[in-house]
């Protein structure tokens, strides 16, 4: 059963949807450090604006996200994650991995963290970490 959604969660959706569309023209135009830039004070705004809720965030970047098909990737994911939930009292950790699929091809996934537990992105077991950074924590 579904529940209705209130008025600051549609913002939130709007919001976290938005960011996401930022960040994909971003990469495809520019790089990942355009991206990143780009997101930093978007992410801000709705932490301070819209929600500050971990969890709140998490899902409204995961519906999103589905609903943006192949336009959010984990790494838009991913992005929009750390732009949002990142403090400077909050280590968090970005990845980039990279595995061998079945079929002999490279596969690539990008996820967050704060320390063991994943926040965004699907298990990063059996990849092999190619790119990280950390951010926030002191």
């Amino acid at each position: 059963m579904h529940r209705r959604l209130a008025f600051h969660d549609w913002v939130l959706l709007g919001a976290v949807a938005g960011l996401q569309l930022a960040i994909v023209a971003a990469l495809r135009f520019g790089s990942l450090s355009l991206a990143r830039a780009l997101s930093a004070p978007i992410g801000r705004a709705i932490r301070t604006g819209v929600c500050n809720d971990e969890r709140r965030v998490v899902w409204a970047i995961e519906a999103t996200g589905r609903r943006l098909a192949r336009a959010s990737t984990c790494l838009v994911r991913a992005i929009a994650a750390e732009a949002v939930l990142r403090s400077p009292a909050r280590p968090l950790r970005v990845t980039i991995g990279v595995r061998h699929g079945a079929d002999g091809s490279l596969q690539a996934h990008a996820w967050v963290a704060e320390g063991a537990h994943v926040l965004i992105g699907a298990s990063r077991e059996s990849y092999e970490r190619l790119v990280e950074w950390n951010i926030g924590g002191q």
